[in-house]
């Protein structure tokens, strides 16, 4: 009966191929589809997910970034909606200053933050200006009025009354023991309906809210539940929380955001192990550590509220996001038709397990000093570096970045110190098969020795390796070259082509070089290279965990320790192996018992040489018997063979006669080397003469008497003798097992069942870690090239990732039958055709571009732009009624990646509606009346170095300005801003540029107080000194932006149109400071 797990082509490519397809089906599955969400509409007490969904239909009918009419309207239905949450659930709430007990004589159990108060004036960063403006890089700032809600929901551990306007009692701090925020923001970008981004989040916070109020649930600290505003631009709601009372005591915080529009929802980011933990055992964890490394290191550029509260604020937390898919990612198709209640269910489920869990921990883990002791930002205690990743969404792996260093750090230092060992210890027991070619034994000083095949396929797994690497970036390359965006829709394709070509390739190396030269140490040099190359790659993870607190190597980490203990194994199991000197010493052995057996075949074989058969056959026709046979006198000397086969001796045995010729080669005797001479053959007996007997049914077919059972032989039997050798060897060595294919005779004696546990310890585990953490950053990035990424990211991606799923089988790929990997070749030669010629996107998978109008309210110049990549926007300008005609220009976006271009034409057929009386739009050269601007200039008394001006804006139906100065200004105030707020960086010392100014009210005034350093303000300018650029972006009634519509109406299908910046028609005039 077949082993079942015998390291042989059958089982090997059984096992193989069923775990890999056990792992791998439902690990993309998983990925592609949330959780079911509950039948039930209150999955438990206090969450009503039918309630939930309702909410974002009503929230997602429109567009409502910031500066539109339904963002108001969104905003006065979630009021409500919190008043109406309160009221059913029999809370006792009051707003803000009204101070109401409650009936048993409390403090309110809720407060609610209606923030029309809050405004904040900081520094931005450098930019080109804006998209109608570009300049050379200038220093950016803002000044925005935040419309926050929050919602404080008291603890049981919390001061009562209003603890939050005074900071201090009697020299302490009130409410020490801080509070949990739970934040999403009700604004939508304008050419999205924020059904994902940031509705589900905004849902999300209503429920939570209803949760923790219901009765039963009061949490054990106290929660904030804040809907910002403004967060889609520059991350505006956040940075105005700065200005709240509440927002010191805030030490966690739960961020709930969207970058993609459906899915699970996944942790982005998150700030340290502790609060991981609280996430940890949610139902459906979804993430990885090493998204939230990417986001430190700068490999992902996009910024979530997360950053705000963090990096100003200090406080601890986690950004919990949806993230594809992209295409659909503040576009139209961003709505509840393309999302589920299952997403919702996903986010819902783990935003209140983790709430509950962040606002429940009594302990002092988020009390207490920083470690830096900063006095500026909350003072939530020491945090620890953790490591995480989830294992098929259900359950989740948590541990210190600390204890993995050290794990690392033994990995580097014991294990090589153990394989030497080991190795020392095989040595010594004479058992290095790895390491030795060839043996000697004392017994027999004269022999040459006995190969036993060590060294042979030492380099074929690097070979191999570097041949099929070298495949499989070249095809990345190729797609990268030829039709680089196909990944865009067709990721999955891009998986298989990368997968089956490294497959198959290896495969065809290590099993052609197998077959050429058999070689049972294959495995254990597999392995042995594996581990070589795993330490290297965890000396730099190592390096990374220590200087830069970098835990995603943890892939690394994991794979060098199953690969170490794979290793172990193949140096273990040669203990299984004879030793050495008595292989050797069996081989002569067996040698010197076939030559016995030999001399019987030497009369056959020296009565068949040439002059026998020459001269047998001039006789043949008057032949009366057969010939007597020849037989070889004693030799007086035996010569070396002159070649092996296999391991197997072919050189002939020579024996000296004065009357016949050199006799024929003997059969080869197994375990020799191609140099190794055989001994002497044992001497005939002297007295020894002819069978004068009569024949018999005995008696051989050609010499012998039938009698010499030891001396003479038939030809049957020598010849059946002959194969035996050449099959099976050395007979003793071959006990336990016989050696597969060819391989060295020694190798029966191995395991044949080791191999299986090398797989389990290599195989299931980092399959898992692998395949998950290589689509979810496939899927991170995938269809990021239309907004200026690198094209190559998302193949290089899936090219590290084939490599290290696929690495787990290479000790073993040389035993797989041909079957699978010659249909992964008809699915490369599949895959490669269909990618290189398939057009990259689709209805589902839609190409985004950037739209923009720009329109010079003075001279009436009106233009459209699409910014993307050149050689597909072009084709959707071509689509356009409005373009029909018309010259477009390209040139290179100043603000995307370097493959991206803007394509613009002349827009004075499809003009704006943009004033807030008249309906039917405003002539050309009225658009001057839109913005009106004062700027007075004044010099300070007694300063003559320094000049200041009063720069007055007002613009008609929108609530956002820019203010662009030709000469950065030393320094500026907003009338009634609370002033600038270093929090987010010092005023630069080379001034400001661009000043972006932004109201809670439309067509409200904004007074900007500038100063410049020296008199000349104007020296080397043009009559000029600035220019303001106004933005318009509410697009919800038709017509209003009719270059829009036209766009949403007649592109491609397999196109989409998303804003370009803060505005979707962007007005500039200039002004001269008099």
């Amino acid at each position: 009966m077949i082993n079942p797990i015998s390291f042989r082509p059958g089982p090997v490519t059984f096992w193989t191929t069923l775990i890999y397809l056990a792992l791998l089906i439902p690990i993309v599955i998983i990925n592609e589809k949330p959780p079911a969400a509950p039948k039930t509409a209150e999955p438990f007490k206090g969450v009503n997910l039918t309630e939930a969904w309702l909410d974002l239909t009503t929230i997602t009918r429109a567009y409502h970034p910031y500066n539109s009419k339904f963002n108001e309207e969104v905003r006065r239905y979630l009021l409500e909606k919190v008043e109406t949450i309160l009221e059913e659930n029999g809370a006792s709430w009051v707003f803000d200053g009204q101070m109401t007990a409650a009936k048993d004589g409390k403090s309110a159990a809720v407060t609610v933050f209606d923030d029309n108060v809050s405004n904040s004036t900081f520094v931005m960063g450098k930019s080109n200006g804006t998209t109608f403006t570009r300049t050379e890089s200038i220093n950016n700032a803002a000044y925005f009025e935040g419309t926050n809600i929050l919602v404080y929901i008291r603890g049981k551990e919390d001061d009562e009354g209003e603890w939050w306007e005074a900071d201090y009692v009697h020299g302490m701090r009130r409410n020490a023991k801080g509070l949990t925020l739970v934040n999403a923001h009700y604004d939508s970008v304008s050419t999205g309906f924020g059904a994902t981004d940031d509705g589900m989040g905004v849902v999300t916070c209503l429920q939570v809210l209803k949760y923790f109020t219901t009765p039963g649930h009061q949490p054990q600290r106290g929660i904030v539940v804040m809907l910002n505003n403004g967060e889609e631009d520059w991350l505006y709601g956040a940075r105005a929380l700065g200005q709240h009372k509440l927002n010191p005591f805030i030490h966690t915080f739960l961020n709930l955001e969207g970058a993609g529009a459906g899915g699970r929802a996944i942790v982005f980011r998150a700030t340290d192990r502790e609060v991981m933990a609280a996430y940890a055992r949610t139902s459906h964890p979804f993430g990885t550590v090493i998204a939230s490394d990417a986001f430190g290191l700068g490999f992902i550029s996009s910024g979530t509220d997360y950053s705000v509260l963090v990096d100003a604020y200090g406080q601890r937390g986690i950004d919990l996001a949806f993230f594809k898919p992209r295409a659909r990612y503040h576009t139209n198709q961003d709505d509840t038709r393309h999302t589920s209640k299952g997403s919702l269910w996903h986010m819902l489920s783990a935003s209140i397990h983790t709430t509950k869990q962040l606002s429940g921990d009594t302990g002092n883990t988020f009390i207490g000093p920083k470690p830096d002791k900063s006095h500026e930002k909350v003072a939530n205690g020491r945090s620890s570096n953790g490591v995480w990743f989830d294992l098929f969404g259900k359950s989740f792996v948590l541990f210190g970045l600390r204890g993995m260093f050290a794990w690392s750090l033994t990995l580097l230092i014991a294990t090589p110190l153990v394989l030497v060992g080991i190795t020392w210890l095989l040595r010594n027991l004479d058992k290095d098969y790895f390491f030795t070619s060839t043996v000697k034994t004392k017994e027999h000083p004269d022999y040459e020795a006995v190969s036993v095949g060590g060294w042979k396929g030492f380099f074929r797994f690097p070979f191999a390796l570097g041949v099929a690497v070298f495949l499989t970036i070249s095809s990345a390359l190729l797609m990268n070259k030829v039709n680089p965006l196909i990944v865009y829709s067709s990721r999955y394709s891009v998986w298989a082509m990368m997968m089956s070509i490294f497959y198959f390739s290896f495969w065809m190396i290590m099993r052609g070089a197998n077959f050429v030269r058999p070689s049972a140490l294959h495995r254990g040099y597999a392995n042995l290279w594996l581990f070589v190359f795993g330490w290297i790659v965890l000396v730099a993870v190592t390096a990374l965990e220590d200087r830069r607190r970098i835990a995603a190597g943890y892939l690394f980490v994991f794979l060098e320790s199953a690969i170490f203990l794979s290793c172990l194994i193949s140096f273990v199991e040669l203990l299984a192996l004879p030793r050495k000197s008595s292989y050797a010493l069996q081989v002569q052995e067996d040698y010197d018992g076939h030559e016995h057996d030999h001399d019987g075949y030497q009369g056959f074989r020296d009565s068949t040489d040439e002059p026998s058969l020459r001269a047998r056959a001039e006789s043949s026709a008057s032949a009366a018997s057969p010939p007597s046979p020849t037989v070889a006198q004693e030799p007086t000397k035996s010569k070396a063979p002159v070649g092996t086969t296999n391991g197997l001796s072919t050189a002939p045995s020579v024996a000296a006669h004065s009357s016949q010729p050199q006799p024929a080669p003997t059969t080869p005797i197994p375990g020799r080397s191609a140099s190794a001479p055989f001994p002497s053959t044992a001497t005939r007996d002297e007295n020894e003469s002819e069978d004068d007997d009569e024949p018999s049914e005995r008696t051989p077919l050609v010499g012998g008497n039938g009698t010499n059972e030891r001396g003479r032989t038939t030809f049957a039997t020598t010849y059946r003798r002959s194969i035996t050798a050449l099959v099976h060897g050395a007979r003793k060595m071959e006990e336990d097992g016989e050696p597969y294919d060819h391989e060295q005779e020694w190798s029966g004696h191995l395991p044949s069942w080791a191999w299986f546990f090398q797989f389990l310890l290599l195989g299931p585990f980092m399959i898992i870690l692998a395949a998950q953490t290589g689509l979810m950053l496939t899927d991170a990035v995938y269809q990021t090239g239309s907004d200026g990424s690198k094209l190559i990211t998302p193949y290089l991606i899936i090219f590290i990732f084939t490599v290290l799923l696929i690495l787990p089988l290479t000790p073993f790929i040389h035993r797989i039958t041909h079957h699978i990997p010659v249909f992964l070749l008809v699915v490369f030669v599949v895959t490669l055709t269909y990618n290189l010629i398939a057009f990259p996107f689709s209805a589902n998978n839609r190409y985004k571009t950037f739209f923009g109008q720009y329109i010079d309210v003075a001279t009436g110049d009106n233009k459209v732009c699409y910014t993307g990549i050149e050689e597909y926007v072009l084709p959707i300008i071509a689509e356009l009624p409005s373009a029909s005609g018309r010259e477009v220009t390209c040139g290179k976006s100043l603000r995307r990646g370097s493959t991206i271009s803007t394509c613009c034409f002349d827009g004075s057929a499809v003009p704006p509606k943009l004033g807030s009386e008249d309906n039917n739009g405003l002539p050309e050269d009225s658009y001057a009346d839109l913005i009106t601007i004062n700027a007075t200039r004044s010099t300070k008394r007694g300063d003559s170095s320094r000049t200041t001006a009063r720069i007055e804006i007002t613009a008609d139906n929108t609530k956002s300005c820019f203010l662009q100065f030709k000469k950065p200004v030393s320094a500026l105030a907003v009338e009634n801003g609370s002033g600038w707020d270093d929090r987010f960086g010092q005023y630069p010392e080379d001034g400001v540029g661009l000043v972006r100014l932004w109201h809670r009210e439309f067509g409200k005034t904004w007074v900007v107080n500038a100063e410049w350093k020296g008199s000349e303000t104007r020296k080397g300018y043009d009559e000029n000194d600035g220019t303001v650029i106004c933005m318009w972006s509410d697009a919800n009634t038709p017509g209003t932006i009719p270059a829009l519509d036209e766009a949403l109406q007649f592109v491609p299908n397999w196109a989409a149109v998303t804003k370009f910046s803060e505005g979707l028609v962007e007005g500039r005039k200039a002004f001269k400071i008099v």
